[in-house]
């Protein structure tokens, strides 16, 4: 095996040699000039391009058990992995040294631009990665074309590391500017999301839950000639309790919702409401925010907050309803006290939304063979949403020998309604069932757009019901993908969210996704200044141990990885792969980090690797590569970082004045 550098008289160079600088050398070999400069520096450009590191200066490491460590050392991992298998056309025989001189032939002669080849490593370097816990290394696609790869190739070292530098430095005041840059553009959405209402609170969920029982509750009781009427019965004296915790609906004969029916010929209308006793009960306090009792008549006792629904089934349709809602605050007074606590009532509502009976939508509904709801359709408006924030202290009251606790609670009501278009289907196969979703829904505020949020189709929620008919079994069958678009009138985004790979730990005791990742991109006045796709994974739940403390024994593992383009305004978009894993010992000095990525910008390409482990400094060590050969070792344990082209020094950075200073005594500060 070969490789290969440019280099002039009194140069004293360093160069790793393998499978990957033998076959750049042989791509200068075979172009047009031979191993000229130009070629040695584009052919090596564009392998270290490819690979996301430098194959001729990155040194591949290895633990005491040889298990690689960085990603030349996962990379050769897989080219032996290549070889072994007897994958490569022509190479299956012989032992394994003779297959990886057939395998690294074939490469040489190849290269990263035969599709096959570059699959079947991109293949193995997967495999090896997820198997060692390294950082995704994930191949680029060849550069194109032939010619000079980065700026200055035929330049002196030193005049190309200063071209690189000033780019390097000109981005990072395009990144800081104080406008027009992308740091302003991040704020301005930033700040834009943070003072705006969100579109949708915890009370619109349970209002429509609320509302597609009460349709079911009609459909079951109503329209089933079997079922007998039962008066004052409602679905909150169920014996599900899930349903007594979020409200209740009842049959009346009038439509003010007055008068109860008794029979089935006199129930006409649905009338419903939504509410739980926490954290959507207020109780009364003190002037110190502790609770208090009412103790005389008219003094506030308490507030509640719920939203009431009201369905009217539609005479020729018997799964349409026309459904009003109102959000209401119940503020209670004392009115009658017995033996010193308070017997009866005096109840204040006020209702937020339209007039009575309320803010008007549609509801449609599909039942399947057993009558249950499985297809819906909500067209037009709800009332507001409200949410109750509680900030509660606690502490012990030696005198009383009691906990006191002191709360804090306020009441929001979210704009002034919601225009809402939402599509739901239920289907099952193979026992999951899934839940498909569509539609949006707007806040609407002082009569404005104040935020949204829609659901595209390819929405959905999965899950495999277990024998009791919930969907709490632990069998890895629950997924969610969002296919999300949101924001406001000037800051939106738009992206798929999935929440997958559900699985249980060692103890069989904890269980989460273990895959979440967004694809989806940034938007400021219908510009995009960032799109890509963001991935968390946990790689090592089934083996770790949640219900005991992390350890050297217990080890967790996880990587977070990004891939795609950030636009900053007046520069060329900037294509971004970073990589990270993280190694969680239970003790701060042990949580260990290890980085891969890889910088684009127009003509430039810079590899990025780096290690960290909390409180050492020791160890946090991040170093820019150029495919050109320029690297910065940025060593948070020294007091200055080695500058080098092709392995010889040309500078130094020196980070207590952030100062470049060049080997021609010239600088430059950042």
């Amino acid at each position: 095996m070969r490789a290969s550098l440019s280099a002039k008289a009194g140069d004293t160079l360093n160069a790793q040699i393998n499978p990957f600088t033998e076959s750049a050398t042989a791509t200068a070999l075979a172009t047009t000039g031979g191993l000229s400069a130009v070629n040695v520096e584009k052919s090596n450009s564009d392998m270290a391009a490819t690979l996301t590191f430098n194959p001729l200066t990155t040194v591949a490491t290895f633990d005491a058990n040889h298990k690689p460590t960085n990603s030349a050392a996962g990379a050769l991992f897989a080219f032996s992995l290549m070889a072994s298998s007897g994958a490569v056309d022509g190479c299956a025989a012989g032992d394994q040294s003779t297959k990886v001189s057939c395998v690294t032939k074939s490469f040489s002669e190849k290269g990263m631009r035969d599709a096959t080849m570059k699959a079947l490593l991109q293949s193995n370097i997967t495999a090896v990665s997820d198997a060692a816990g390294l950082p995704t290394l994930t191949l680029a696609t060849p550069p194109t074309g032939t010619g000079v790869a980065t700026p200055g190739v035929s330049a002196t070292p030193l005049v190309q590391t200063k071209e690189f530098i000033t780019m390097l430095r000109s981005n990072a005041k395009a990144l800081n500017a104080t406008d027009m840059s992308l740091q302003t553009e991040l704020q301005a959405v930033a700040d834009d999301m943070q003072n705006r209402t969100a579109p949708i609170a915890t009370s619109n969920v349970n209002a429509l839950n609320v509302a597609l029982l009460g349709a079911q509750f009609w459909n079951d009781v109503i329209k089933n000639p079997n079922v007998p009427f039962v008066s004052g019965k409602t679905f909150y004296k169920s014996d599900v309790y899930w349903q007594e915790s979020i409200g209740g609906c009842g049959f009346f004969a009038d439509a003010n919702y007055n008068v109860p029916a008794t029979a089935k010929d006199e129930a006409k209308y649905v009338a419903c409401y939504s509410q739980s006793q926490f954290p959507n009960y207020i109780q009364a306090t003190d002037e110190n925010g502790f609770y208090k009792q009412c103790k005389a008549v008219g003094e506030w006792c308490d507030t509640q907050w719920s939203v009431r629904i009201r369905l009217t089934p539609d005479a020729a349709n018997v799964n349409q309803f026309t459904v009003y809602t109102q959000t209401r605050e119940a503020k209670r007074t004392a009115k009658t006290f017995v033996n010193g606590y308070v017997d009866t009532f005096t109840e204040t509502r006020t209702h937020y939304g339209a007039a009575f009976p309320g803010n008007v939508a549609i509801l449609t509904t599909a039942r399947d063979a057993n009558g249950l709801i499985n297809n819906v359709n909500l067209s037009g408006e709800l009332s507001p949403a409200f949410t109750v924030q509680s900030n509660f202290s606690s502490y012990y009251d030696a005198n009383l020998s009691q906990w006191v606790y002191k709360q804090n609670q306020l009441a929001t009501v979210f704009g002034d309604k919601h225009n809402v278009i939402l599509s739901a289907g239920l289907s099952t196969t193979a026992g999951v069932e899934k839940l498909a979703l569509s539609g949006s829904m707007e806040l609407i505020k002082n009569g404005a757009l104040e935020s949204r949020i829609e659901l595209a189709p390819g929405s959905y929620i999965q899950a495999k019901a277990d024998g009791a008919g919930s969907y709490s079994a632990k069998n890895g069958s629950h997924e969610v993908m969002l296919k999300l678009k949101g924001g406001t009138a000037a800051s939106t985004f738009t992206g798929d969210l999935k929440i997958s790979a559900f699985t249980t730990d060692a103890s069989g005791t904890s269980y989460v996704p273990t895959v979440i990742s967004f694809a989806g991109s940034v938007l400021r006045n219908n510009v995009s200044f960032f799109d890509g796709t963001i991935t968390g994974e946990v790689l090592n739940f089934t083996s770790y141990d949640a219900s005991k403390p992390t350890s050297a024994s217990n080890v967790q593992t996880g990587r977070i990885g990004f891939v795609g383009n950030v636009n900053i305004p007046t520069r060329s978009p900037v294509q971004l792969k970073l990589s990270t894993t993280m190694t969680n010992k239970g003790e701060s000095a042990a949580m260990a980090a290890i980085s891969t990525g890889q910088f684009v910008q127009g003509l430039i390409t810079i590899n990025v690797s780096g290690t960290s482990g909390a409180n050492n400094l020791a160890g946090d060590v991040v170093t820019l590569e150029s495919t050109s050969g320029i690297k910065l070792v940025i060593d948070k344990s020294t007091s200055s970082y080695p500058l080098t082209k092709g392995g010889a020094a040309v500078g130094v950075f020196t980070p207590s004045n952030n100062i470049m200073t060049y080997k021609d005594n010239s600088y430059e500060q950042f």
